[in-house]
């Protein structure tokens, strides 16, 4: 991809070459609150070497999810998810910021239920697998020479869940899918040289939802879901070890609700054949390693 370089001033120029640093320890604005000028190249600016790298990290996360039905009984879920997230950043001379992760957990939590036909109570294992991809593209403001930037964003992606309950014949899998869409904003202050913490919010809708069951015995279709919300805020702080090798850490919550529907199309006589409702908190954390370039 080619990006245009920003033109700097002929003063501003020179003083970087010479020097190596950021110019003068004074806020100076330009349009809108930014000024170039006043942001090192990122091979000498922690900020931007973060904006501008892959990263691996560890990421365990709590997951509790929470049928509404009305009269019960309603399924709930909890349990940990260890897991692993890959991420790429990308910031160009013109500031706009691209970034593209994945995460994925998996693990057995619990189920705590009721059968489908009979509604008697059900505690047993889900080998649960869940997935997201989301992609952002937003533009960075730079601030308080170059230590402070605020990057608003739009951001689209998938997440997925495939829910495996462990019962004595056969097997019980439904697959949660749905696209998202929204935006959000990222934080990043850059506390010393080294040390960075960045704090990040999403505002996502929940869109083109639904979910598959695989049932052993009866032959069902789709629930689809209506459009709804998912919010989710992240902090971490970065930490750069030796030139462009760094490690990170940091704590997450998401949450969203699934409208739940009804299942279109069945050929068993099935009693409420319909998704119910439903929400899922995530509590998250990840440490990994980063190489900026």
């Amino acid at each position: 991809m080619s990006i245009k370089k920003t033109s700097f001033s002929v003063a501003a120029a020179v003083a970087l070459s010479l020097s190596g640093v950021a110019i003068a320890d004074a806020s100076v604005w330009g349009l809108g609150g930014f000024n170039q000028s006043a942001v090192a190249p990122k091979s000498n600016h922690s900020i931007l070497s973060i904006d501008n790298s892959i990263s691996v990290a560890a990421a365990g996360t709590l997951m509790n999810y929470q049928e509404h039905i009305n009269p019960g009984p309603s399924d709930t879920e909890s349990g940990w998810m260890p897991g692993f997230k890959v991420t790429g950043n990308y910031m160009g001379q013109n500031h706009v910021y691209l970034h593209l992760g994945y995460q994925y957990n998996s693990g057995g939590i619990h189920y705590d239920g009721a059968n489908l036909e009979t509604h008697a109570a059900v505690q047993t294992t889900d080998r649960a697998t869940t997935q997201q991809l989301l992609g952002k593209i937003g533009y960075g403001f730079f601030m308080d020479n170059g230590k402070i930037a605020v990057t608003p964003y739009v951001a689209a992606g998938y997440q997925s869940w495939h829910r495996n309950l462990e019962i004595p014949v056969g097997q019980e899998i439904e697959d949660y899918s749905a696209t998202l869409a929204g935006t959000g904003a990222l934080f990043q202050y850059q506390i010393t040289p080294r040390l960075v913490f960045s704090a990040d919010s999403e505002f996502l809708a929940v869109t083109g939802g639904g979910m598959t069951p695989h049932i052993t015995g009866l032959d069902l279709g789709s629930a689809h879901f209506g459009v709804s919300g998912e919010e989710k805020v992240a902090v971490s702080a970065n930490y750069r070890i030796s030139g462009p090798w760094s490690v990170f850490g940091g704590l997450n919550f998401t949450h969203f609700n699934y409208t739940g529907g009804a299942i279109t199309s069945y050929t068993q006589d099935v009693t409420d054949a319909s998704e119910p409702p439903s929400s899922t908190n995530l509590f998250g954390m990840d440490a990994g390693i980063r190489y900026s370039f």
